[in-house]
């Protein structure tokens, strides 16, 4: 009975020391992960999915960014030809609003200055008509116009095709400014024509020369600026 008792406590014992060399050796284990524990299968599994997925995103935006580039050509080809077909019309607007007076210009042209006559009137002459009236300044527009003028412009008054010019007592009023003598013309275009279509004998100033009114000009100039025209009643 006693030898029972014995070998049941040794066997216990080496139970109980086999029990505590385990969890030390286990808990060094743990305490020392080298190298690292390769991934369960279920992890190893979530990864590769999230990476599929994510060039699956990266293939579908690509495709998009290709369409939208494919689209972007498409309408910029379609532009330019609209702008080709649309490039008679859109000079002959541009004509219209420089005749009109709606936008400023410039371009060669002409210059000429038209004053009242200063001094003593000659004999013969009519006084009424050694000043410059309204008349006068509305016939040298025409004749500016008629040698192909695209704009003018009166002491820096654009001409437009419903700008008026009267006489208000010492004043001539253009469009809605009144100005006073000296009279700056200046016009837009070809200057050769211009100024054959003003030198014409027998022409306005030939008749303003005549009645001692002082003309100066027609003078070619490289570069006129004139603006766009701000008084369209008269």
């Amino acid at each position: 009975m006693i030898k029972r008792i014995e070998t049941a406590f040794l066997l216990t014992l080496i139970g109980v020391l086999l029990g505590f060399m385990l969890t030390v050796q286990l808990r060094s284990t743990h305490a020392v992960r080298w190298p690292p524990p390769p991934l369960r299968i279920d992890e190893s599994s979530k990864l590769l999915d999230s990476l599929a997925s994510a060039k699956h995103t990266n293939e579908a935006l690509e495709a998009k960014i290709s369409d939208l580039q494919a689209q972007v050509d498409r309408y910029e080809k379609q532009v330019d030809g609209d702008m080709g077909a649309m490039a008679p019309d859109r000079q002959k607007l541009e004509d219209y609003q420089i005749l009109a007076g709606t936008v400023p210009v410039h371009g060669p042209g002409v210059k000429v200055i038209i004053d009242d006559h200063h001094g003593p009137i000659p004999v013969g002459v009519d006084p009424r008509y050694a000043i410059v009236h309204d008349f006068d300044l509305r016939r040298v527009v025409n004749e500016l116009y008629a040698g192909g003028a695209e704009a003018v412009s009166i002491n820096g008054e654009r001409m437009a095709v419903n700008t008026g010019v009267v006489c208000i007592g010492p004043t001539i009023r253009v469009g809605l400014a009144r100005l006073v003598p000296p009279f700056t013309i200046e016009a837009i275009g070809d200057p050769q024509k211009m100024t054959s279509q003003l030198n014409r004998p027998g022409g306005i100033l030939d008749l303003l020369r005549s009645r001692t009114v002082t003309v100066t000009g027609p003078v070619v100039q490289a570069d006129l600026h004139l603006k766009s025209a701000t008084g369209l009643t008269g």
